[in-house]
């Protein structure tokens, strides 16, 4: 854009002045092998593999069906969306605002990695592997069945699991306020995986866990060791074929043990025959600031509700469960205590 200015007199002389900030941005681009340069929106486009490295993108970058990337020490200003069946590494990264897995089968390893706003695995099939990642706001996981592995990672307000039979994984992992995961396949803290160093996870808010998938899905279970909770840790409405292991072997296994700083409540789950025969509800080992609250749980014939070694600030209250809880180390409480 150029401004018009005139000189006042007898003698009128007009100037085409460039107007600061006026000039164009950088042109959209599209890769199909390599790229390393600026772009205002880089597309990769379907069945494509791009290498971006040291690339500036000043909107946004799109990877189209069936398309693959490796991104190593790049900048992007907004967002990067990932089409059907399309993945990328990005390494020591930056995206402005948010890094959307949409398409099914879609997802990406992240590695030093900083996302300004939200991490989400919104596709079927969808999630994410990340070790030494920043999120300033949330993960959200809404597609069926999305998978995720947090490692290092820091998440600046909530986790959320919406979508029905997610499963996550978390070591040296900091949520900077509550998790919540609703019908979830799994949910796993402390360590990740044989090769994965292990960590504790830090939830600054309340970590809860509610409801189960349906029967199509037969490897149902829970296992939290090295879980700190600055507020309420709750387990309900729980269906598990393979069970739910709340610190139970924690030590055994060379992890840390579970801190809960107000309540702990357990309520309404039930442990199911599955692939390996009748499964089992653990609370184990749990060192709780208020209440510890375990109520209306049930076990098939062969299975069992084990509520051992638990320490309560307050009141310990076992009632309505079916069977009744096995106790193999005491129970012990400030207040009143019925779990034994």
């Amino acid at each position: 854009m150029k401004a018009i200015l005139c000189a006042a007199g007898a003698l009128v002389v007009c100037l085409l002045v460039p107007v600061a900030g006026s000039a164009a941005g950088p042109p959209d681009a599209t890769c199909t092998t390599s790229f390393s340069g600026t772009a205002r929106d880089l597309t990769i486009p379907a069945g494509a593999v791009c290498s971006i490295t040291g690339a500036t993108v000043t909107r946004d970058l799109i990877l189209a069906d069936n398309a693959g990337a490796t991104v190593t020490g790049t900048t992007v200003g907004r967002d990067v969306r990932f089409g059907d069946e399309s993945g990328a590494d990005l390494t020591d990264t930056t995206v402005g605002h948010d890094l959307v897995a949409a398409g099914t089968d879609s997802g990406a390893n992240l590695t030093g990695t900083t996302i300004g706003h939200d991490l989400v695995a919104a596709g079927d099939n969808s999630g994410f592997d990340t070790e030494g990642v920043s999120v300033g706001h949330d993960f959200l996981a809404s597609g069926e069945d999305s998978g995720t592995d947090l490692g290092g990672t820091t998440i600046g307000h909530d986790v959320e699991l919406l979508g029905e039979a997610g499963d996550i994984h978390m070591e040296r992992t900091s949520i900077g306020h509550d998790f919540f995961a609703s019908e979830p396949q799994t949910v796993q803290t402390g360590h990740n995986g044989r090769d994965t160093p292990g960590g504790p996870v830090r939830v600054a808010g309340n970590f809860t866990i509610q409801g189960s998938p349906g029967p199509d899905f037969q490897f149902v279970f829970d296992g939290m060791c090295d879980l700190h909770v600055d507020g309420d840790l709750t387990v309900t409405d729980r269906s598990v074929t393979l069970g739910i292991g709340l610190g139970k072997s924690c030590a055994a296994r060379g992890e840390g043990l579970n801190t809960i700083g107000r309540d702990l409540v357990f309520t309404n789950n039930n442990a199911l025959n599955g692939v390996f025969g009748p499964s089992n509800l653990q609370v184990v080992d749990n060192q709780v600031g208020r209440d510890l609250i375990i109520s209306g749980n049930t076990a098939v014939p062969g299975g069992s509700l084990e509520v051992s070694g638990n320490a309560a600030g307050r009141d310990a209250t076992c009632s309505g469960n079916t069977p009744a809880a096995t106790v193999n180390a005491p129970n012990t409480a400030g207040g009143s205590n019925t779990c034994g």
